[in-house]
């Protein structure tokens, strides 16, 4: 055997445009927006449960509605955060939008720093930069 096909990490980057900072939060307040529904609908189902009297609630339902909403609230808070981390963000700063495999053959006498990850740097929908790391 004198090739080999292996797989290589490869980190997809994307450069921050003032239009994609506006896209990033646009989605990310849409998601804050949709995460509070969730914690409000979680909130009147527990006030619901707890107001009907004749209903015997099973402290485990409870318990099962108060971790629903701390983690929906959890949730929230971090979208939140995020959102104000993106609103800081500097124009021409990289950040990573994900994560893949490329395929590389070696043989024998190859340099072995072509399994170092590589990156693609994308702008405005158009790869601008391919980039080996190490």
């Amino acid at each position: 055997m004198d090739r080999l096909t292996v797989t290589r990490p490869v980190i997809i980057k994307v450069r921050v445009t003032e239009k994609y900072k506006e896209l990033l939060l646009q989605r990310l307040a849409a998601a804050i927006e949709e995460a509070d529904r969730e914690v409000q609908r979680i909130e009147f189902q527990a006030k619901r449960l707890s107001g009907d009297k004749k209903a015997r609630t099973a402290p485990a339902e409870v318990e099962e509605i108060e971790r629903a909403r701390r983690e929906k609230t959890d949730a929230r808070e971090r979208l939140k955060a995020q959102y104000e981390a993106v609103k800081l963000l500097p124009p021409g700063a990289e950040v990573i939008q994900g994560r893949t495999e490329s395929l590389v053959e070696l043989g024998i006498g190859d340099d072995a720093s072509e399994l170092n990850p590589v990156e693609i740097v994308v702008e405005e929908g158009k790869i601008v930069d391919l980039r080996k790391q190490g």
